[in-house]
């Protein structure tokens, strides 16, 4: 994985900002990871969910800002919908059952 957003653009990008990822279950890390405000919750967790050992097929993820506590289900939510910002830890809840 590289430290540049999701979307492949340069991380010197001044749209591009850096947060950190965390499997709530496990409570593995990935710091500093790149995003752009357009980036869906879907293509950060397609992205980085080896890195996190997220296994997006098996569980629902809610997506939760730690900051401001809000959360998702939406995979086609934009990290300004949730409102990250520079700093922000993005979190990964699952859910058994499989994807609805």
């Amino acid at each position: 994985m590289t430290n540049c957003p999701v979307d492949g653009a340069p991380a010197a990008s001044e749209e591009a900002f850096e947060i950190d990822l965390v499997n709530k279950w496990t409570g593995m890390r990935y710091p500093r990871a790149g995003v752009l405000s357009e980036n869906t919750m879907g293509q950060i967790l397609e992205e980085y969910a080896e890195d996190l050992d997220v296994d997006p097929k098996d569980y629902r993820i809610l997506f939760e800002n730690r900051r401001t506590r809000e959360s998702t289900l939406d995979s086609n939510m934009a990290v300004e919908g949730l409102e990250l910002r520079e700093g922000d830890a993005l979190v990964f809840d699952m859910y058994c059952g499989g994807v609805a």
